[in-house]
């Protein structure tokens, strides 16, 4: 039974207690009323219940207090309380006046405050509702971002086969090539040095922003080499990067975004423009390349889309990544703290 119930997800376990409620009110009144008045003011009274707990812990405390709006939110609290009061004293009194009456009952302002009065317990428990839902609901973001991790720990071990063997491999060729071709020994060069940074600065929590930047340059040296004509590169960064850290992979999928949608290799005047700015704590990324034609309508591909989901995992909502087209020109900007 333990473990059916830890199937459950939250809105299935509220759905139980409210109906676990439902009932144990019925039976509390039967032995007062009949069958009928027993279910039909339970289910106003639970109706009432459910408007006070929804009504402040879903809209006032979020929207009002925690906001910092105290006087709106005290007085929302007393109008959703004066509501639910008349709502439930007068759906009772519309029941027990069509239906069970002998003689009619007037519904007057006394008996909303009583209501109201009553109530207080109820508006004090959607409190209460308020910091649960809102604990359970850090506790799953907690699980999913601890699953998240796991995968990709799982993934990074899947590519770091015999990563020594691929190093000296390499090592070997250069060697040789240098004999041979100088040209060719660069490039192997700078495919090492790409491949050691994802082995051995990828999976750091924070690295130098000099460190990426290297690793940005090396690969866009390594895809200019399959270029055609030259490709205009204008890089601009603060001369105090060393001191900057940040976490590993978030520039790059910006500048392979380029190579990707912004690159025809049919024409001479390709570009890639990278600007990097560091003011109060706060990393501005800008980069800028031309449009093509057949991808006009839609620049980016999935890889932006998993660079936000990164985003969002890492800095939650203090992040902001902007693009646009402006005179057929693609330009993203990215801002996130330091």
């Amino acid at each position: 039974m333990l473990k059916g119930l830890r199937k459950l997800n939250l809105r299935q376990i509220q759905w139980i207690i409210w109906i676990l409620l439902l009932g144990v009110n019925i039976l509390t009144l039967l032995h007062f009323d009949t069958l009928g008045q027993s279910l039909a003011y339970s289910f106003i009274i639970i109706s009432s219940y459910m408007l006070i707990i929804y009504g402040n812990a879903s809209y006032l405390i979020p929207v009002y207090y925690q906001k910092g709006r105290i006087a709106i939110y005290i007085l929302a609290s007393l109008l959703l309380l004066a509501v639910a009061a008349w709502y439930r004293a007068g759906a009772t009194m519309w029941v027990y006046n069509s239906f069970f009456a002998v003689k009619q009952e007037v519904l007057t302002a006394a008996t909303i405050v009583r209501t109201m009065a009553s109530s207080l317990l109820i508006y004090f428990s959607s409190i209460l509702f308020y910091i649960c839902i809102h604990y359970f609901r850090l506790r799953e973001q907690q699980e999913a971002m601890q699953r998240r991790q796991v995968e990709s720990e799982l993934n990074l071990l899947k590519s770091q086969v015999q990563p020594h063997f691929l190093f000296n491999t390499l090592n070997n060729i250069y060697f040789y090539a240098q004999r041979e071709s100088p040209q060719t020994a660069a490039l192997l060069e700078k495919l090492s040095s790409i491949m050691r940074y994802f082995v051995d600065e990828a999976p750091k929590d924070k690295i130098a922003l000099a460190t990426e930047m290297q690793f940005i340059r090396n690969y866009i040296d390594l895809e200019k080499a399959r270029m055609r004509y030259p490709l205009q590169v204008t890089i601009e960064e603060p001369a105090y990067i060393e001191t900057v850290q940040l976490s590993p992979m978030l520039i790059i999928p910006l500048v392979e975004n380029v190579f990707k949608h912004g690159i025809d290799k049919r024409r001479e005047d390709n570009y890639i423009f990278l600007q990097l700015m560091v003011q109060e704590k706060q990393l501005t990324v800008t980069v800028r390349n031309r449009v093509m034609e057949p991808v006009k309508n839609n620049p980016q591909g999935t890889g932006l889309a998993n660079l936000r989901n990164r985003l969002q995992l890492l800095y939650g909502e203090m992040y902001s990544l902007d693009t646009m087209i402006e005179n057929d020109h693609y330009t993203s900007v990215l801002s996130l703290p330091l």
